[in-house]
Order: C-alpha cells, then structure tokens, then sequence
C-alpha cells in the first residue's frame, strides 16, 4: 500500500466524483479508477459504493478515510516545521503498537507546541536496542523491556477482548468457539511477533483454537475488522470505537498492561516534559482502557 494511493483514495473522497478527482491530482480517470480497485483488492473490501456516476463511501471507507487524514496532516505537520528546524524539540519515540502512536500523536497535534515527533513501530527487541543506542528517547509497549540500563513502566492497564463475526450472538460465540465442527478464523496485525505469541499463547490458555489465521497490517486492519466476519483480539477501546461487538465475559478477558520505558540514565528537560506529559495522558485516560 503505498502512500500516493492513499491520498488518490483521499481526494476522490473528498470530491465523491471520479472525473473531479482526476483533474486535480493531474491524472486521467482510467488510471485514477485502477488505482482505486487496486487498494480496494489490497483491503480486500468495497471503499465505495457506486452507482452509475454517483459514489458514496462505505463505512469501511469512512473508516480509512480518517486513518489517511490523520497520517497526511502529520506528515504536512512535519514539512512545515522541517523549514524551522531551529525552534523545534524533536523527540524520537517508538510502539510496538502503531494505534499508540495515532492516539498520542492525536493528543499533542491537538495541543500544538515546537515539538517534533520521529516514530517507528517496532519489535521489543528493536525497541530495546535503539533504546540502548539512543536512536530512539523512548517507547510505548505492551511488554516490559528489560535490561539492566532501562526503565520500564506500567502506565495503565489495559483489557484485550474477543470480538467476533456480527452474525453471531454472544450466546452463540460461546457455543461456537468450543465447537470443533464449525470454523473459526481469527485476525492478527501482520507486523507485531512479539504481540501474536502472547496473545496465542493466551488463546492456548483459554483453550481456544484458530482453523484459520489472517495477518493484516494497521491500516487495513481496521477496515477488516468494521466487516465483521472474523474472531480477533482487539483492545476494548478500539471495539468501543468501533462498534464492534465482544465477549464482555471475564474468563475470555486478557489483562494487559502498557509499558513506556527509556534510558535509566535520564532525559533531557525537553524530553523529560513530553515523557511526563504522556504519562499523564495514559493515566487521564486509563478507564478508555478496560471494560
């Protein structure tokens, strides 16, 4: 998927009209349509629904809609502040998480000041070896990073629930998911190992077993998940912000922490400010975070 698409996706949102799309991005429309069955095939869903000349998006298309807004307006965010590099504090922060750093990223954007934001998602073990480096200040995980020369923090905790096929009732997934006759295909973000061993290993735990899996990144994950036809374990604040519907049962529930870690040898004043202002962040907002 690739970044010049998603913004051809954007502007024919914005116009709902194809030919008005083409113009403006100086391109024909031929093109222009290719481009956009390409992402919708990559996503494996409907971006638009069509109608002789008339569009309107999708649901699965508002949904993307909104993840390209937020990553074009931090990339323009960034090429203005590149030409005064002078008055900025940059801070290089890494996830293991790429909704961590959207959420974070959507708090300080609303607050602005002449911070300046590097992010990466990584593995743990990325995370612990630019840490390490000083390539990166410091890290959100859903791990600890443990090393002798780091300090690793819990946040706030965090509940990670089952969502399910919107199809079933809850009182029906409970039969299902123990019911060797019937299939069950789970979703997993293709990026994160570390993330996918604990949560089959919790799944193991439960007694809960995949006919099937499907690996998805980010982006495309969400849009998956509006379709509704795959089991997967997702925070209950993304099924809260996503209406998706979940097992709310105890017994199915994984308990999870969020961790944010850095050098134990200290921060820089400006560093120290936005690694305390996150802090504060999580912990305003840690009931958004269980059920």
């Amino acid at each position: 998927m690739e970044l010049l698409h998603l913004h051809y996706f954007r502007t024919v949102a914005e116009e709902l009209n194809f030919t008005h799309a083409a113009k403006r991005l100086f391109i024909s429309q031929p093109a222009l349509s290719m481009t956009i069955k390409k992402l919708e095939r990559e996503l494996d869903t409907e971006l638009f629904n069509r109608n002789g000349r008339t569009i309107t998006l999708t649901n699965q298309g508002r949904i993307l809609l909104q993840s390209v807004e937020k990553i074009e307006n931090e990339l323009e965010l960034v090429k203005d502040r590149l030409s005064n590099p002078e008055q900025d504090v940059t801070i290089s922060l890494a996830s293991s998480h790429g909704r961590f750093i959207q959420i974070l990223l959507a708090e300080f954007l609303a607050n602005p000041s002449a911070t300046l934001f590097n992010t990466e998602i990584l593995s743990n073990r990325e995370i612990l070896t630019q840490l390490l480096t000083d390539e990166i200040h410091f890290s959100i995980s859903f791990m600890e990073i443990k090393h002798p020369e780091i300090t690793s923090e819990p946040v706030v905790e965090e509940d990670i629930v089952l969502t399910y096929p919107g199809h079933y009732t809850e009182q029906d997934v409970m039969r299902v998911l123990y019911d060797n006759e019937t299939a069950k295909s789970f979703l997993f973000p293709s990026h994160n190992k570390d993330y996918n061993s604990f949560i089959k290993l919790k799944m193991t735990e439960f007694s809960l077993y995949a006919d099937s899996i499907r690996y998805i990144d980010d982006v495309s994950l969400q849009v998956a998940l509006l379709q509704q036809r795959y089991f997967s374990f997702v925070p209950v604040s993304v099924c809260r912000e996503l209406k998706l519907p979940f097992v709310a049962k105890d017994n199915l529930t994984i308990v999870s922490k969020i961790y944010l870690s850095r050098l134990s040898r200290g921060l820089t004043e400006e560093q120290q400010i936005v690694y305390d202002a996150i802090k504060q962040f999580f912990l305003r907002e840690a009931a958004s975070f269980v059920k």
